[in-house]
């Protein structure tokens, strides 16, 4: 019961977040600096995309993966 009770809890806190996120929007939900997102992108520790544009690339998390680093820190 707790376990889904703390589920809940992180959906709702998540909500706002798109479903695809910049390491920033990951940084923020996380509470923590985008040098740790970084970090945990490249450990595996968060799964993330290098989306390659003619203007740049960027990083896209799925906000999946951010929900998951929070429920195995949690356990």
């Amino acid at each position: 019961m707790k376990q889904q009770s703390a589920n809940l809890m992180i959906a709702q806190a998540l909500a706002h977040l798109p479903s695809l996120c910049t390491v920033p929007e990951a940084a923020e939900a996380l509470r923590t600096s985008p040098r740790n997102v970084k970090r945990w992108i490249a450990s595996g520790r968060l799964l993330a995309a290098r989306v390659v544009r003619s203007g740049g690339s960027r990083v896209l998390i799925p906000r999946s993966s951010i929900e998951s680093l929070i429920t195995n820190s949690m356990a």
